[in-house]
């Protein structure tokens, strides 16, 4: 009876995947258009803010791009408003997490009693902020912070810090202009296609 009971969940789950899949197949042109154009747009303003981000590097002469560059990646969304909010609770998580692991780093001897310590506070930290959905980026800066074997501990944290807002800024950037670019165009099509009716026919 259970073999058979799990049989037909199994067929179930595999019909529902399968349906799923010809669904996607088979959706409407403008659907595929959109999805398309929206992979597109993202594409492009990644690929642009990777390579404003290390260009800038390069001439600076700067370390820390690769952290530029991830937090570009994290913060560039299909909508503005989306990565507006992710920019400023991205900074945030990042600066608990690389404040905590820095200060961990500094007070508590060993480097897994530090690493510990640094998670911890960063946890409870995050839960007080409200911050539960972005805990685990927050963590993540603990141990890049601490085992950055580069100059001292506080200049990592620094560097750190700076190519979060590096990162952030930039992809905004991008995305703004990405936006006000699209607006234009479609207002130009708007327009063109307001003023072709009215031209008398010859």
């Amino acid at each position: 009876m259970r073999g058979r009971f799990a049989e037909l969940t199994m067929s179930s789950s595999y019909s529902r995947i399968i349906n799923s899949i010809v669904t996607r197949f088979h959706e409407d042109e403008p659907a595929k258009v959109e999805r398309r154009s929206v992979a597109t747009r993202y594409g492009v303003e990644l690929l642009t803010s990777i390579m404003i981000l290390l260009w800038g590097y390069h001439m600076a002469r700067a370390q820390g791009a690769v952290w530029a560059i991830i937090t570009a990646i994290l913060i560039l969304q299909p909508g503005l408003d989306r990565s507006m909010s992710a920019s400023g609770v991205i900074i945030v998580a990042t600066l608990l997490g690389s404040s905590a692991g820095t200060v961990a780093a500094l007070l508590v001897p060993g480097e897994a009693a530090a690493l510990l310590a640094g998670v911890l506070v960063t946890v409870i930290l995050c839960h007080l902020f409200r911050l539960d959905l972005h805990v685990r980026l927050a963590c993540l800066t603990v141990p890049i912070v601490q085992t950055w074997h580069q100059g001292s501990i506080i200049h990592v944290d620094y560097e750190r810090i700076a190519a979060i807002l590096a990162g952030c800024g930039v992809a905004l950037i991008v995305q703004f202009a990405g936006v006000q670019f699209r607006r234009q165009v479609s207002w130009r099509r708007t327009l063109t296609a307001q003023i072709t009716p009215n031209e008398p026919s010859r």
